[in-house]
């Protein structure tokens, strides 16, 4: 399986839970989690999935790309409680089977 996918089924799993403990071991002490609208540090994403904010419904998840050294490449449909409903372009950037950066890009 994908690190990407693994990382997007903790994210999923903890933002229905509101338990965000899953996602530690996927990111490094730096992780950044980087959207169109903001950019989190690993403790305010973290905190974001426990407190169970406008929480994503992840599926259809499809990875374009991996290699073992630095990228994850992929999209999956998404929709929320706002009313959003459609695609997240993401990529991960790792070092040592950890994301230090995942970036995300709705497509509509």
């Amino acid at each position: 399986m994908s690190l990407g996918t693994e990382f997007l089924q903790a994210c999923k799993e903890g933002f229905a839970s509101k338990d965000s403990s899953a996602i530690v071991g996927f990111s490094t002490d730096d992780f950044l989690m980087i959207t169109p609208v903001t950019t989190r540090p690993r403790q305010g994403f973290l905190d974001l999935v426990s407190e169970g904010h406008n929480p994503a419904i992840i599926e259809n998840v499809e990875v374009i790309y991996e290699n073992d050294d630095v990228s994850v490449l992929g999209y999956h449909t998404a929709s929320d409680t706002t009313g959003y409903k459609g695609k997240v372009l993401w990529c991960g950037r790792k070092i040592d089977g950890k994301f230090y950066d995942f970036r995300l890009a709705r497509l509509g």
